[in-house]
C-alpha cells in the first residue's frame, strides 16, 4: 500500500504494488464506521463482495477491471487496475460546464458500459459525475458497482431507505419499484446534464419531490447543450416507457458529438441545423442512388445496342462479310489511305483522307472501350 488517490462514503482507494506480477494497481479498502449495528456491518460487506463480483463479470474498457479480492482484517479488498484519472465531478468543479461535443464523447462511452452491464442483467443503480473517471487520454470509466443489482431487484435497502444519490436518483426509484436498465438511462442523462450546465436537472425542492414519490415536472431543457439538448430530454423524461432507448441514445450521442462547437447556438436552433444535417445527408444519398441507378439504365440499353450488332454480324453468311471487307478496302483505296490510292498526289483529298482516318480510329476505339465496359464491367 502506497498512498491514497480516492476516498467515498464507506472506502477510501489506494495506489499499491502487486508483489507478484510486480506492477501498480488499485486497492479498494472497505472502511466500517465505529457505530454501524452488526447487521449494517454485514450489509455493507456483502456490498463490497457484491461489488467485486458484479465488475469482475464485466469485461468492457470503460469499466473498471477487478483482479482479485482479498479478504484481509476480517472484511474484503478489492484488488483493481489503476486507473490514474479525475473523477467528472472533480472535472466540473475545477473547469465548469465541459463543451458539449466533449460531454457526448463521454456519453457514448458511459452508455456502452451500461448496455455491456445491462446485457448481463445487472443494473448500475448509481450513475453520477463521482462514479465517472477520465484520465488523460480520454478514456472514460465507470467506477463503483457497490449498489448494483440484478434486473427486477427492488430500489430499497432491507431497512427500508432509498439507496443512491438523491441528485442523480430516477423518479421511479422512489416508489420503492423494480430497477432496470431505463433507471440507470435517466441517472446518465442527468450526470450528463451535470456536465453540460454545471448543476443538476432538479434543484433541491426536486430533489426532494423525488423522494416524496411526488408528482413531478419534466427538468427544464439544458440551456448550454447545443444539439445535445434532445439527447438529455429523451434520457430524462419523467415515465420510464418514455426514454430513449440505449440505442436510439447512442445514435443521437454519436451526431451530437461530431457537431462543431457553437456556444452561442440554442438548443432550438441546434434542434433546427441537425434536422437540417439529417436531410441534407438523405437528399445526397438520394442523389447518389440516382446516379447508380441512371448508370445502370444506361449499362443496360449499351448491352442491348452492342448484343444487337453481334448477333447482326452472326447472322451474315460468309459471302456477305466477304463482300463487306471487299467494300471497305475499296473505299479505303478511294481515299487514298492504301498504297493503290489514286489521289495520293491531291493534297486537299489527302487531308480529307487523314482526318476520316483518324475519325474511324477513333469510333473504333470507342467501340472496344464500350465492349470493355459492358463485357468485362
Amino acid at each position: 500500500m502506497r498512498e491514497p488517490i480516492g476516498r467515498g462514503g464507506v472506502g477510501t482507494v489506494w495506489r499499491a504494488t502487486d508483489l507478484v506480477l510486480d506492477r501498480e494497481v488499485a486497492v479498494k479498502e472497505l472502511r466500517l464506521p465505529d457505530d454501524l449495528t452488526e447487521d449494517e456491518r454485514a450489509a455493507l460487506l456483502r456490498r463490497t463482495t457484491r461489488e467485486a463480483r458484479v465488475a469482475g463479470r464485466l469485461s468492457h474498457p470503460n469499466v473498471v477491471t477487478v483482479l482479485d479480492v482479498v479478504n484481509e482484517d476480517g472484511r474484503p479488498w478489492i484488488v483493481m487496475e489503476l486507473v490514474v484519472a479525475r473523477t467528472l465531478a472533480e472535472i466540473i468543479d475545477i473547469a465548469g460546464p465541459l463543451p458539449y461535443p466533449r460531454v457526448a464523447e463521454i456519453g457514448l462511452q458511459l452508455i456502452s458500459a451500461l448496455k455491456a452491464a445491462h446485457d448481463e442483467g445487472i443494473v448500475h443503480r448509481d450513475v453520477k459525475p463521482e462514479n465517472v473517471m477520465i484520465s488523460e487520454n480520454g478514456r472514460v470509466v465507470l467506477t463503483d458497482f457497490g449498489l448494483a443489482a440484478w434486473t427486477g431487484e427492488s430500489a430499497l435497502s432491507s431497512s427500508g431507505r432509498i439507496i443512491g444519490s438523491p441528485s442523480y436518483l430516477p423518479p421511479e426509484r422512489a416508489k420503492a419499484g423494480p430497477v432496470g436498465p431505463p433507471s440507470d438511462l435517466w441517472s446518465l442523462g442527468a450526470t450528463l446534464y451535470a456536465a453540460v450546465e454545471g448543476h443538476p436537472p432538479y434543484d433541491r425542492k426536486g430533489y426532494i419531490a423525488i423522494l416524496r414519490g411526488d408528482q413531478l415536472e419534466e427538468p427544464a431543457p439544458a440551456a448550454n447543450a447545443g444539439p445535445l439538448a434532445p439527447v438529455l430530454a429523451g434520457l430524462l423524461k419523467v415515465n420510464p416507457d418514455e426514454r430513449l432507448t440505449a440505442e436510439s441514445a447512442t445514435a443521437m450521442l454519436r451526431i451530437a458529438s461530431l457537431a462543431p462547437w457553437a456556444p452561442e447556438t440554442s438548443p432550438e436552433t441546434a434542434a433546427r441545423s441537425a434536422e437540417a444535417v439529417r436531410r441534407e445527408g438523405q437528399e445526397k444519398l438520394s442523389a447518389v442512388d440516382h446516379f447508380r441507378a441512371g448508370a445502370e439504365v444506361l449499362r443496360h440499353n449499351l448491352h442491348e445496342q452492342v448484343s444487337q450488332v453481334s448477333d447482326a454480324l452472326q447472322r451474315h453468311r460468309p459471302e456477305s462479310v466477304s463482300a463487306l471487307l471487299t467494300s471497305i478496302r475499296e473505299s479505303t483505296n478511294a481515299l487514298g489511305l492504301t498504297s493503290s490510292g489514286k489521289h495520293r498526289s491531291e493534297p486537299s483529298r489527302t487531308k480529307r483522307a487523314a482526318v476520316a482516318a483518324s475519325a474511324v480510329c477513333a469510333l473504333l476505339l470507342l467501340l472496344v472501350v464500350l465492349w470493355a465496359l459492358v463485357f468485362r464491367g
